[in-house]
């Protein structure tokens, strides 16, 4: 796991304002950063994880009876019997730790009949469940899922330090402004630097990576680099909902422009989406 996620984990479990509901996203080892996530959730000590209290120890060697990890290791979707019984469990008091956390390590084999399970869950579960999701590309999620969990990108070691595109910087800055006119400014902007389909879907992915860094922050965790500075005065212009419709709307756009459709139209409907969230 990469040195940046597990400092930001560690200042959140220190401050105790860790997210119930996150996604690991990205092609670092996705599946130690959710373990060490919710050794984090579980561990008893001040310095959370310490990796060092039984409680971490349990976790990390994967037989801490509150942490289950749904599916089975043949490869299969969840079955219809499976998701039951994570439901029915998710309302049953701990056993001995802090939380009951279900980590979902391959969020391909999720049906979206299983996602609109666990979106109510997600949105109706008791405080004491935390749902940690593994999705490479967290586009095989449903936005809705998405919306109202925190991101956190997991890269290999050696490949942390991304930049902040110059055009994703000035899209961030134009929606923590609020106003329409800056918005309309860095939308046409983009059109008239004749930006391709796949570049501006870099663009809407990173300013998406930003809006999840301000929702973070509402949240009371940190926000990381290359984000922290653009994601402050986000996270102060909008309100949780808003950021929430944010992400979702970008990450959308994002995976419209893997199809064959205009730059223009997509741009277009990013602006009229933009009106409606504010």
């Amino acid at each position: 796991m990469d040195s940046t996620l597990e400092r930001s984990i560690r200042r959140a479990g220190r401050s105790g304002k860790l997210p119930h509901s996150v996604i690991f996203s990205g092609s670092g080892d996705l599946t130690a950063a959710a373990r060490f996530y919710a050794a984090a959730l579980e561990c008893t000590q001040q310095d959370r994880p310490c990796l060092r209290c039984p409680a971490c120890s349990k976790v990390l060697r994967g037989i801490h009876p509150d942490v289950i990890t749904a599916g089975n290791d043949d490869g299969k979707d969840l079955s219809v019997e499976a998701l039951r019984a994570l439901r029915n469990d998710a309302f049953i008091q701990p056993n001995e730790g802090a939380c009951k956390v279900f980590l979902f390590p391959d969020c391909r084999r999720l049906t979206v009949q299983d996602q609109n399970v666990l979106l109510k869950l997600v949105e109706e579960g008791p405080g004491y469940a935390a749902f940690l999701f593994c999705a490479e590309n967290p586009g095989v999620l449903l936005p809705t899922v998405r919306s109202r969990c925190v991101e956190l990108a997991v890269r290999p070691r050696g490949e942390e330090n991304i930049q902040l595109l110059p055009q994703a910087r000035t899209l961030l800055e134009a929606m923590a402004g609020g106003e329409r006119q800056d918005m309309i400014r860095a939308l046409v902007g983009l059109e008239n630097g004749k930006i391709t389909r796949e570049a501006l879907q870099q663009v809407l992915l990173q300013a998406r990576a930003g809006a999840q860094q301000a929702l973070r922050l509402r949240y009371g965790v940190p926000a990381e680099e290359p984000y922290a500075a653009a994601a402050g005065p986000l996270s102060r212009r909008l309100g949780e909902k808003q950021l929430m419709e944010l992400c979702e709307m970008l990450g959308r756009f994002a995976q419209e422009c893997e199809w064959n459709v205009a730059v223009g139209q997509v741009l277009g409907a990013i602006a009229a989406e933009w009106e409606e969230t504010l």
